[in-house]
């Protein structure tokens, strides 16, 4: 139900798409979020050259392109192969993935309650005006769980809902960071920053938490938390922060600390 965005995908966008034919000059593909087709010039299958274009691609292979070009009218969309990272594939794929489980999630659940289609493609089109995705705004119910769902799901479906959620969606990771700045003047210096640094990495490591420091640059560290929430987070920020700020102090260290954004 929906499987198709509406309208077209924005200049410089990445999109997954299904190979679908494949010409000396280039292959055809299908944009696997929109009910639209594309092409990909062979000059933008590879950035090395392409001898035989069906030693790169293959008819029904899954790809991710990158938009070059729209043109409403025509409905002609030229799209690139060899403009996409390794990164930017992965973070595409995994947005496709993630979007199509929340919408069939969404679908699972009209279906369990009987909700009329035109009932539910408004409580999806509710959804979409608020978040990117259906499945942003079922992880800001795991997250926040309370009032999410007021005002873009009739009040007698939410608990049925959050019911679904809960049952198929884990909640989801944050990550902060910051970059410390550390000095010692005694003679073995980078032994006790390199030792007090690792004591306090292990004590702070949890089945729930992971603490990572390492060495930018002497005397920078970067310092990364990765937490089930926010306030976990920012409490074993401000934890390792304090310790080392301790720790250095009755080693005769100097430390300073500053949060990225």
């Amino acid at each position: 139900m929906f499987e198709h965005e509406e309208g077209f995908p924005d200049v410089s966008n990445f999109v997954m798409c299904t190979v679908s034919e494949i010409f000396p000059y280039g292959a055809m593909v299908k944009l696997d979020e929109y009910n639209l087709e594309g092409m990909i010039p062979i000059r933008e299958i590879s950035s090395s050259w392409v001898k035989n274009i069906r030693n790169h691609v293959k008819e029904n292979q899954k790809v991710v392109c990158k938009v070059l070009r729209v043109d409403e009218q025509k409905h002609h969309i030229d799209l690139s192969l060899r403009k996409v990272t390794q990164k930017q594939k992965k973070a595409a794929v995994k947005r496709y993935k993630v979007k199509k489980k929340g919408n069939k999630l969404l679908e699972y659940f009209g279906t369990q309650n009987g909700i009329p289609p035109d009932q539910l493609m408004e409580i999806y089109n509710n959804i979409l005006d608020k978040y990117p995705m259906v499945y942003e705004c079922f992880e800001e119910v795991i997250a926040k769980d309370e009032g999410v769902l007021d005002g873009l799901v009739p009040p007698q479906y939410v608990e049925s809902l959050k019911e679904i959620i809960v049952a198929n969606i884990e909640a989801p990771l944050v990550e902060i960071t910051g970059e410390l700045s550390v000095s010692c003047p005694m003679g073995n210096g980078v032994n006790i920053i390199k030792e007090n640094l690792i004591a306090i990495r292990d004590e702070s490591i949890s089945d729930d938490i992971d603490v990572d420091i390492r060495l930018l640059g002497s005397p920078r560290y970067s310092v990364k938390i990765i937490a089930p929430d926010y306030k976990m987070a920012e409490s074993a920020l401000d934890n390792v922060v304090n310790q080392v700020t301790k720790l250095m102090g009755e080693s005769c260290g100097d430390t300073s600390f500053k949060r990225k954004k």
